[in-house]
Formats: structure tokens, C-alpha cells, sequence
């Protein structure tokens, strides 16, 4: 499909009748010629306001003129709102085109932190303003194609091909919903592009999400690489799912495991499920009744075993010789408690075999340093010796994510990596052989949002 990303001309000459004005607005006019929307504005107005359009943008050309340049190298009035408009830019945006359009000796007074920000120079009359066009345009069809993640690529590649659906879905590509009234409110509603692209999971050029192999697969490894794991696996029916994954494939009937007992409803039905036995960690509580934090001293390994001890689920059992297999806890809760998790770590690695935090509402932590190491995974710091660690985020809640998009993160450890064929088996028994593909494209598009700058910006 045609997206509107318009290239922007910023000139303050733009609607002016001397030589600048006119050969901008003939640059103008020929990238327009080539079916790419332009948008002229004169200044820069509102700086802040004005850079967050590198959003919409598909490229940028900031028009100089020698005139504009007075005496005092950087300190010029147009050199620092260049700085300081290109900087606004980038602080988001490091990939999207920036031309400045000038005389031929007007790229001497540009100091090198400008000059290595800019995809080029352009002079003004050097060359016709069709070529030029053709170029800007070159550039800016190949930033938008870069910012395509793998998935949602596929995807749009798929829906624009014109494919018919001879499969389910039973709507077969929207078509059924125009043979009724309802069905065309319906139609309009949502839309085709929607529609068209809710497809059945036999699509080859899509991947297969059951399989993490093809676009998916792809998608799945690089939202992996942003949010510092070495596993990635999407979910399609949100963390309560994710949860019972992870518990799928670490715990079998009769393990010991130690849950925050303020945990979400799933980590109870994953108990039930799975046949384990409990040992739970106890939260503070003020006298508002709000939640507190569980005290450092609950997560000794000493304090675990007289837990363990104590259980008359376990009696009999020497809980020394107890290996929990799995810890869960809430990571942040609803009030907004975080655990330094590397202090965690240091205390249970080797002690408990996986770590599993429940980061449903945390999955923005990784991408701004307010939080430094209150959350699972993170650049540059050690993993644990033995624990493998487990995140579980919802995409859904605090990313730009639709309903049930979730992700289970894993980092292996230094001596245990993943086996991802076994995991695949927990995966499977919780997800449909029917996965809606706007879900997965949520989870690729949402993950390439945050690469940085732009998801620090973000958060």
C-alpha cells in the first residue's frame, strides 16, 4: 500500500519569487512529478514540535542561503537552528534522511558535527532538479523499506500482491463480509488492509509462528538482539499464556517452586496445572492495605528451606536436598514495586534452576536507564552461572501493542542454554493452530519501535 510519509522542505525563501524560492519549489515540484507528497514550510517554528515529525517524514531538506550566514563560526543564528533542529531529529531518529540545499560554497560554513549528520549536500543549480528528485526519492523509498521490521514487511508484501484466500479464515479475505449489510458495516469498520491481511497460518512466505522459522522467525530473533535476550518467542493470547509456558516447560508434577504470593491469577492456574508444590514469599502490607515489597531477607536460600521445612505438602522431605526448580516473581507489581534483580540473582543462581520474572507491566524498563538493573535482562551485564532466566512482558500494556500481544524472553546461562525444542513443545500446547497475524505483526512492530533512540525517546 502508498503510505504518507511526505518528504518536507524547510526554506524560508519557500514562497518567495527570488532565485532560492524558485529552485526549491522546481525541486519541489519534480519530486512531486515522481508521486511522493511534499510539504514546504517556511521556519522551523516550534523546534521540539517540529522534530517530532520525523515520524511522518519520509526525508527532510533544509534550504540555506549564503545570505543567511553572518560573522562568528558557530555561532551563527542558521548554524546553531540547524544544530540544534538536527539534533531534535536524531535524538529519535538516526536513519532518516536529512539534505541541506545550498549554494556551492555554502557547506564551508557548516562545522563537521552537522556535516556527518546530513545524507548529503545539495548544491542548488549544479544539477537538473529531476535528477535530484530522483535521487531524494531513492533514499527516502530506502529508509522507509529499513524501517520495516521482517514480519510486518512480509506481511504488507503479501497483503499488496493481490493473493486470493482460498483458505480460512472463512471471510476469505474480507470477501464474505460484502454479502450482507452488517457484513459491509463490518467491512468498513475495520477496513481491507485488516481484513486481507488475516490470513490462515499456510501462508509459506509468512513463516509459521508454531514453528518460529521464515519472517516470524526473523522477527522473532530480532526483537530477541532489542530486548537483550537470546530467545524470543511471541504470544498471540497475552502473558497469562506466556506465564504458563514458561511453567510448562520447567516444572513437572511434585517440583518445588517458590512464587511472590502477590502473583497473578495464571502463576496459581500454572501451580494447578503443572502438579507442583508451593513455597510461597510474603509481601509487606501497610496499613492502607497497599502491597509492599517482598524483604530481601525472604529470598536467602536459609529462609527458603525453613519455608520448604515447613510445608506439610513436603513433611518427610529434608529441604536441603531440595532443588527449586523454578522462582517466580512479580516484576513490577500493580503499585509499582521493583526488584533490583541482580541482587536476586546472585542470591538464588545455582540455587534455584530458573528465574522467571513477571514483567507484564515492565516491558519498557530495558530501554531508558531510570531503571538501571530493576528488571531481567539488560546490555552488558553478566548472566547467572547456572539459572536460566525467563521474562514475561506484555507487549500490550505499556508498548504500542494491540490486545493479547505478549513475549516470553529467555537469556540462557553460562552453563545452560535453552532447549528450544522442549520449550516448543509448552509453546505448542498453549497456542492456536489459528494465530491472528495483526497480534504477531503488533509484537514486531511494537519491538522495532523501541530500538534505540527512539524507544528511550519513547519512554
Amino acid at each position: 500500500m502508498k503510505f504518507r510519509f511526505p518528504i518536507i522542505i524547510i526554506d524560508e525563501d519557500y514562497r518567495s519569487e527570488n532565485t532560492s524560492g524558485l529552485g526549491i519549489r522546481a525541486l519541489a515540484q519534480a519530486i512531486e512529478a515522481e508521486g511522493f507528497e511534499v510539504v514546504g514550510v517556511t521556519s522551523y517554528g516550534d523546534l521540539s514540535q517540529f522534530a517530532q515529525q520525523q515520524s511522518r517524514a519520509s526525508a527532510f531538506i533544509l534550504s540555506i542561503d549564503d545570505e543567511e550566514f553572518t560573522v562568528g563560526e558557530g555561532l551563527d543564528p542558521i548554524v546553531l537552528s540547524l544544530r540544534n533542529f538536527i539534533g531534535e531529529v536524531r535524538r529519535k531518529n538516526t536513519e532518516v534522511p536529512i539534505y541541506v540545499h545550498g549554494e556551492t560554497k555554502t557547506s564551508r560554513h557548516l562545522p563537521n558535527d552537522i556535516l556527518r549528520e546530513l545524507h548529503g549536500f545539495i548544491h542548488m543549480f549544479e544539477d537538473t532538479p529531476e535528477f535530484v528528485a530522483r535521487h531524494i526519492i531513492r533514499e527516502a523509498k530506502s529508509y522507509l523499506e529499513s524501517v520495516q521490521p521482517p514480519f510486518f514487511k512480509a506481511l504488507l508484501d503479501y497483503a499488496e500482491d493481490g493473493s486470493y484466500s482460498w483458505h480460512c479464515p472463512g471471510h476469505s479475505g474480507g470477501v464474505a463480509f460484502l454479502k450482507s449489510p452488517v457484513g459491509q458495516m463490518y467491512h468498513q469498520f475495520y477496513g481491507e488492509n485488516m481484513l486481507r491481511a488475516d490470513v490462515c497460518n499456510a501462508v509459506e512466505e509468512l513463516g509459521q509462528l508454531l514453528d518460529h522459522n521464515g519472517a516470524i522467525g526473523e522477527s522473532e530473533r530480532n526483537a530477541a538482539r532489542i530486548f537483550n535476550a537470546d530467545h524470543c518467542f511471541f504470544v498471540t493470547n497475552g502473558t497469562s499464556t506466556s506465564n504458563k509456558m514458561v511453567w510448562h516447560h520447567t516444572v513437572a508434577p511434585g517440583d518445588v517452586v517458590v512464587v511472590d504470593r502477590n502473583c497473578h491469577k495464571s502463576i496459581l492456574h500454572s501451580i494447578i496445572m503443572t502438579g507442583a508444590i508451593p513455597v510461597f514469599m510474603k509481601p509487606t502490607r501497610n496499613h492502607f492495605g497497599i502491597i509492599g515489597p517482598i524483604p530481601q531477607s525472604e529470598f536467602e536460600p536459609a529462609a527458603i528451606q525453613a519455608k520448604i521445612k515447613a510445608n506439610p505438602l513436603l513433611k518427610g522431605v529434608d529441604a536441603k536436598n531440595v532443588k527449586p526448580r523454578v522462582l517466580t516473581l512479580t516484576q513490577s507489581t500493580y503499585d509499582g514495586v521493583l526488584y533490583n534483580t541482580e541482587t536476586i540473582k546472585g542470591m538464588l543462581d545455582g540455587y534455584v534452576e530458573n528465574l522467571h520474572f513477571d514483567e507484564a507491566w515492565l516491558p519498557h524498563a530495558a530501554f531508558h536507564p531510570f531503571y538501571g538493573t530493576y528488571h531481567a535482562m539488560g546490555k552488558k551485564r553478566t548472566r547467572p552461572k547456572h539459572s536460566v532466566t525467563y521474562a514475561t512482558q506484555s507487549i500490550h500494556k505499556l508498548l504500542a501493542g494491540i490486545s493479547q500481544a505478549s513475549h516470553v524472553l529467555v537469556q540462557d546461562s553460562q552453563t545452560t542454554k535453552l532447549d528450544r525444542h522442549l520449550f516448543n513443545e509448552a509453546y505448542l500446547m498453549h497456542t492456536s493452530t489459528s494465530p491472528q497475524y495483526s497480534i504477531i505483526a503488533s509484537c514486531d512492530v511494537a519491538a522495532a519501535m523501541m530500538e534505540p533512540p527512539g524507544g528511550t525517546a519513547l519512554v
